[in-house]
């Protein structure tokens, strides 16, 4: 019975944005291109980094939906993966790798004579972007990490 609660509570949240779509009225095809041009954009103001850090995101994502699906249906949760430290290592560095070339690419072809200052800005804020996306799935794999025992640890 708690299996099925914790099913019910999956496909809910599954279900979501196809709910939302339809709510306003979306066609399908719409919210998919609407969904492809809004990664497109993402991808273009954070740089290629974002591609890695969604892979690391939908992984260490999966894992908390996954035990807080298992805690409310009273189910017990399995051990922290062995890949968790190295996915929160790898966010980390991902971010700052994203931060540093965007900050490269906003300062290439500058001379000092040219620098305006909104656009420099502009640029910076954008590169910060990806350490913010790299902390972000860090902190919460760090949180998974704190929460339960190591697969393969001994106990």
């Amino acid at each position: 019975m708690r299996a099925s609660a914790a099913g019910l509570v999956l496909a809910a949240l599954l279900a979501a944005p196809l709910v939302a779509a339809a709510q306003l009225g979306l066609a399908p095809e719409t919210a998919a291109l609407a969904a492809w041009l809004g990664f497109a954009d993402a991808v273009d103001a954070v740089g290629w980094v974002l591609v890695p850090q969604l892979v690391l995101a939908v992984g260490v994502f999966g894992l908390a939906l996954r035990r807080s699906v298992f805690a409310l249906g009273g189910l017990p949760s399995s051990a922290t993966p062995g890949w968790l430290d190295p996915a929160v290592e790898s966010a980390l560095l991902l971010g700052m790798l994203g931060t540093l070339s965007g900050m490269v690419r906003g300062f290439v072809g500058l001379s000092p004579d040219e620098i305006e200052p909104g656009p420099l800005v502009h640029a910076l804020g954008l590169a910060l972007r990806s350490s913010f996306v790299g902390f972000g799935i860090a902190l919460v794999g760090v949180w998974l990490k704190e929460r339960g025992p190591v697969e393969g640890a001994p106990a």
